[in-house]
């Protein structure tokens, strides 16, 4: 039976295509979880929802089961209110990284659910940041605005 890293290798020596790497990879993932293994694929509509709400503390790291990367995550949350919140701003971050990027669990099994709705969340993610961006923006040049002296 192939598995990932037989499949990653025979893709490297150019006996497979990526689409048949992907398509592979799909098939197999199916096959473990109509086994029943103890390996199932996580939902990415989950996983894109939890790192939009609480990525900063890596819930939806814990929810993927990559549980050092959200150690770090929830650690660097807990100390940085004593950091001026430098570290919570770093998280953040990540976490936006991730969710844009991470498309499997640390097995490399990818996440199950509707791709379009999972590019769609993704895309609504960034339009509400971008958005959160460009009214904080306004508030602070209103602001500039009111503490000019009156002529």
């Amino acid at each position: 039976m192939l598995d990932a890293e037989k499949l990653q290798e025979l893709k490297d020596r150019h006996i497979i295509s990526e689409e048949e790497l992907v398509e592979q990879k799909h098939r197999l993932a199916a096959k473990i979880m109509r086994k029943g293994d103890k390996i199932a694929a996580k939902n990415g509509i989950v996983y894109i929802v939890l790192a939009f709400f609480f990525g900063a503390i890596g819930v939806h790291n814990f929810y993927a089961r990559y549980w050092k990367r959200g150690l770090v995550q929830f650690l660097l949350a807990l100390i940085s209110p004593y950091m001026l919140f430098v570290p919570l701003i770093f998280t953040s971050f990540w976490a936006m990284m991730e969710l844009l990027f991470v498309n499997h669990g640390p097995d490399r099994i990818l996440f199950r659910g509707n791709r379009r709705v999972i590019w769609a969340l993704r895309i609504l993610a960034v339009l509400s940041l971008v958005l959160a961006y460009s009214s904080a923006d306004l508030v602070v040049q209103d602001m500039d605005m009111q503490m000019l002296p009156e002529i």
